[in-house]
């Protein structure tokens, strides 16, 4: 797989990508396509404030976060923190129980 940091994998696009091929018998380059397509319209879709809903793996939602005071770290000082649209993703039912049996 990928890179190793302490006890975790990290799974990125060119795993996934052979992934997707083997499994759909698809060329590695057309696989790639495939999830490039798939996350363009993902973010796409985020953009013009849609909601994604994949059934049995989650829902990407944007939020927006308020306005807020927040403290600079270096000096201490109170800064003001604006409002702004966030990402937000909520696992479904299928995957959040697949991480807990795992755990175990």
């Amino acid at each position: 797989m990928a890179t190793t940091k302490s006890t975790s994998t990290i799974v990125g696009r060119q795993e996934l990508t052979k992934h997707i091929a083997t499994q759909a018998g698809l060329t590695q380059k057309k696989a790639g396509e495939v999830l490039e397509s798939t996350l363009d319209h993902i973010r796409d879709s985020l953009t013009a404030g849609h909601e994604v809903r994949l059934v049995g793996f989650g829902s990407f939602k944007v939020r927006k976060s308020a306005a807020r005071k927040g403290v600079n770290p270096r000096d201490r000082k109170p800064i003001h923190v604006p409002a702004k649209n966030r990402v937000r993703f909520s696992p479904g039912k299928e995957l959040a129980d697949a991480v807990v049996k795992t755990k175990k």
